[in-house]
């Protein structure tokens, strides 16, 4: 009888989600690294997540922008009352060259907290 509930209860754990973190809806093939932080404030409605995807297109929350209108866009997410820091996700092929002038409008925007979502 133990051994039965001790093997359920085994089962139970492996198939439970290991993380209780919802999916962004921009999908990106975020990097994968070691020793990474949980950072919660990604997952608010009124978080300001600027996703760079493969392709070289800009997303500011679930909207495609480009790379000029950033700034604007960043500075109604915080007369709206969004926190000041931006998360960035972008994707592990995206070209580096992009990413910097992601970071470049960012600054422009007056932001200077940005978070890099990984795995």
């Amino acid at each position: 009888m133990w051994g039965f509930v001790s093997v359920m209860l085994a089962m139970l754990f492996i198939f439970l989600p290991t993380t209780t973190d919802t999916p962004l809806p921009i999908s990106v093939d975020r990097p994968a690294v070691y020793h990474s932080t949980s950072m919660p404030g990604a997952l608010r409605e009124d978080a300001m997540r600027i996703s760079i995807r493969r392709d070289g297109s800009i997303f500011f929350r679930d909207h495609r922008v480009i790379l000029q209108d950033l700034p604007e866009k960043i500075r109604e997410g915080l007369r709206n009352g969004a926190e000041n820091r931006i998360y960035l996700n972008m994707d592990a092929r995206a070209k580096y060259g992009e990413t910097i002038a992601v970071l470049g409008q960012i600054r422009l925007a007056g932001i200077e907290r940005v978070s890099f979502l990984t795995e």
